[in-house]
């Protein structure tokens, strides 16, 4: 059994390393402007990450590519995307495909 004393101590040093790299960027870049190729770079940097947290369930079946007919997750994608396109809602985009995603579970 673990001690109150140990649980504490564990917390803090995990509040520590999870407080000191969002604040030690903060005091060494405050007052200082970034250049522009790297504002730019930034703005790429959400787009990859939801790209590398989507990929996953949208292609792969384990640990390989799934084209198949009866591929869910890839067909509402390709649905989906005209209307993610046009109308630029992530309201309506993840609505529409949470519906095109039930219709075509019950369906397929």
């Amino acid at each position: 059994m673990m001690s109150k004393e140990y649980i504490w101590c564990v917390i803090i040093i995990v509040a520590v390393a999870s407080y000191l790299p969002r604040v030690i960027p903060l005091l060494l870049l405050s007052g200082r402007g970034l250049p522009h190729w790297f504002k730019v770079w930034l703005t790429f940097v959400p787009t990859a990450i939801f790209g590398s947290l989507v990929f996953p369930d949208i292609f792969l079946l384990g640990n390989e590519l799934n084209f198949t007919l009866n591929n869910i997750a890839l067909w509402t994608t390709l649905l989906i995307t005209p209307l993610a396109l046009k109308t630029k809602s992530l309201g309506y985009t993840i609505v529409a495909g949470a519906v095109v995603f039930a219709l075509l579970q019950h369906f397929i």
